[in-house]
């Protein structure tokens, strides 16, 4: 996992480095790095013409330091002051204008022609908290980001206008970080089960489904099975389920909220609300749910649905079986249903204020899904998701997968890691499927390629 830190952090860090070999040591790591970073995007760097676009704080340092490395690599290079208002034609131009410290809107030169842009720490103008652009900024072919990740370059107009990221250390650390970007490599460690499990080792408990959505609670049953689970056991009203002939159906047409709980009672985490319609009887159920069944659960879709906002859910959750964990998995309108108001741009600021008002971990999805636990314990970003992922049925897909994880109980991860992993993993599969056209049923089966891939590779 990559730490994603904020400008605190940073600051900190940075002090640490300078006291221990003084700022121009690091300014000219940062622009070392960044000058291979230049040469590596290119391929070359003999007789490229190259301008570097300055500005006056460390930033503009790193790029001068980049400029002096490039000509030494044999480059033709100018360097460029912060108030140019057009640069000279290049093949490559650097943009070390404004990094972290960005306080004012910026109006980045036009370019001449479309040279590769490469951006030193973050894309000058973008917040390094949000995302968000004061004023202007230069799309980015790649960035070459210092010390960590920042959160910008993870949420809004940060994400797509900084290219492809590197992460060049420096020789930094983050003691004191408590955000980390996840991705498929940290599906590694769940990989490996016991030879003794059997079916109820892990098994996923479903109550979802309704007239005209049975799919939903299929899907999510298809996808904790591809997950490993042993067992899928869906509470439906209907005696079969589309898509998932493996699980195991009880119609709860006729059972009252207790005989649902037995049903559940061998489950090791649930999934509620997938398709499970809006009406009094279904907010009763949920309800009833939520304060009795001692297990992990997954509140996703109409489950979100069955309180009328945020301090309604908190008043059933606070009194749930003690040990037992919430998952929150909202989109935008059910972030917006709960709390009054869709999230903010610093999404993982949205995130936390619904985790703390609600006494759960939350998973706020969106092209970067952030993932704030309830109590002081580390968040998680997944930045990697593609657009393909945007489509009917993913969402039940995802819940399914995360269900399989928090029930696992031979991990020793904690809630918010498990979803985190789940998220990456989800992530992983929609980018093996059809680019356009990939259906949810197609990501539920690539699950299982992604883990299966990563296992002989790694050599499970």
């Amino acid at each position: 996992m990559q730490p994603v830190v904020d400008a605190a952090q940073l600051a900190r860090a940075d002090a640490v480095a300078i006291a221990d070999h003084g700022l121009d040591a690091l300014v000219e790591k940062a622009g070392f790095a960044l000058a291979v970073g230049a040469r590596r995007t290119l391929g070359r760097t003999a007789g490229v013409r190259v301008v570097v676009w300055c500005g006056p704080g460390i930033n503009g340092a790193d790029g001068r330091v980049a400029a002096r490395v490039l000509r030494r690599f044999g480059a033709a290079v100018r360097v460029v002051d912060l108030d140019a208002t057009a640069l000279p034609e290049a093949d490559l131009v650097i943009d070390a204008g404004f990094g972290t410290g960005v306080r004012r809107p910026v109006v980045p030169p036009r370019l001449r022609g479309t040279p590769i842009v490469i951006a030193a720490d973050l894309p000058s103008g973008v917040d390094p908290a949000t995302g968000a652009v004061h004023g202007q900024a230069l799309a980015a072919t790649a960035t070459v980001t210092f010390g960590a990740l920042k959160p910008g370059l993870c949420f809004g107009e940060g994400s797509r206008l900084a290219g492809a990221i590197s992460v060049v250390p420096l020789g930094l650390t983050y003691p004191d970080a408590k955000v980390f970007r996840v991705g498929i490599e940290d599906l590694d460690g769940a990989l490996h089960q016991s030879p003794l499990r059997h079916k109820w080792t892990t098994a996923v408990g479903v109550l979802g489904g309704s007239t005209g959505m049975l799919g939903a609670p299929g899907l999510v049953a298809r996808a904790a099975l591809r997950s490993g689970a042993g067992m899928a056991r869906v509470l439906a009203p209907t005696d079969t389920l589309p898509g998932a002939p493996e699980a195991v159906v009880v119609n709860r047409s006729s059972l009252d909220a207790r005989a649902v709980l037995a049903a559940l009672e061998r489950c090791t985490a649930l999934v509620v609300g997938p398709g499970l319609g809006k009406s009094p009887e279904v907010s009763a159920l949920v309800r009833t749910v939520l304060l009795l069944a001692p297990h992990p659960v997954v509140l996703d879709a109409d489950g979100l649905g069955a309180f009328s906002d945020v301090a309604d859910l908190a008043s059933v959750l606070q009194r749930r079986p003690s040990g037992a964990v919430t998952v929150l998995t909202p989109h935008d309108g059910e972030y917006r249903a709960l709390m009054g108001a869709l999230p903010s741009a610093d999404r993982l600021a949205a995130a936390r204020a619904l985790a703390t008002a609600s006494g759960a971990t939350v998973l706020l999805k969106g092209p970067t899904t952030a993932i704030v636990p309830s109590d002081d314990g580390p968040s998680y970003l997944v930045t990697d998701a593609p657009a393909s992922l945007a489509t009917a049925g993913t969402g039940d897909v995802l819940a399914g997968l995360l269900g399989a994880l928090l029930g696992r109980t031979d991990l020793d991860w904690t809630t918010a890691h498990r979803a985190g992993v789940a998220a990456a993993w989800h992530g992983a599969a929609g980018r093996l499927g059809y680019e356009v056209g990939c259906l949810s049923s197609d990501v539920a089966d690539l699950i299982a390629e992604v883990a299966s891939r990563r296992s002989v590779d790694h050599g499970g």
